[in-house]
């Protein structure tokens, strides 16, 4: 074999292998964005999780013996509530859980993190209208003695659990876009390979 052959072998290899360094890094890149992602959410749900069990047993014990009919309905709407905040923290937390970072690709990702973006937001917005709504009735209830006790004891839930539930959707979506730069970086670095799957480096 001549010398020009085995320089132009050796130069092929060495390229490949710089191809496959860079792809790997950003692979790892990738997935440390989405570990990183994985836990913010794992967390939220763990929060709002133990928010939903702390008003189950708190409310749970004080319903036993309501000091009025206003206070019981109140104890009442927050267990209501709360079933259905660990229906959502449940499969939330599972999802943080089993879902292994390194297997996203970068479609999945930023569809993922833009997806958790929209219902945070929206849900901030369904918040508001549940505080909103609470007002409204403990207004309502100046009117209808013969439903003072529950529009009050409801109004004041609603107003409780709507206020929780806007402070964490608006920390939550805070802490998620705080990650907005480092997805930024990786799209300004990282592309789809227009012949395959994987990810490659841009210059």
């Amino acid at each position: 074999m001549n010398p020009k052959s085995m320089n132009r072998k050796l130069l092929f290899t060495l390229a490949l292998l710089f191809l496959f360094t860079l792809d790997t890094l950003a692979q790892q890149e990738l997935g440390n964005f989405n570990q990183e992602r994985l836990q913010i959410n794992k967390v939220g749900m763990m929060v709002l999780g133990g928010w939903a069990l702390a008003n189950f047993g708190t409310n749970g014990v004080l319903l036993s013996n309501p000091s009025s009919n206003e206070q019981g309905h109140f104890y009442r709407m927050n267990i209501f509530w709360n079933v259905v905040n660990l229906g959502l923290a449940i499969p939330g937390l599972r999802h943080s859980l089993i879902t292994d970072p390194s297997t996203l690709n970068l479609a999945e990702t930023v569809g993922e993190y833009h997806q958790m973006g929209k219902v945070l937001l929206m849900n901030a917005g369904l918040d508001v209208a549940y505080i909103t709504g609470g007002f409204l009735m403990k207004e309502m209830a100046k009117n209808r003695e013969g439903k003072r006790g529950i529009l009050r004891g409801y109004g004041r839930s609603l107003i409780l659990q709507g206020g929780f539930l806007l402070a964490f959707d608006i920390i939550l979506y805070s802490v998620l876009q705080s990650k907005s730069n480092q997805l930024t970086d990786i799209l300004n670095h990282v592309q789809l390979s227009p012949n395959s799957v994987g990810l490659v480096w841009r210059f």
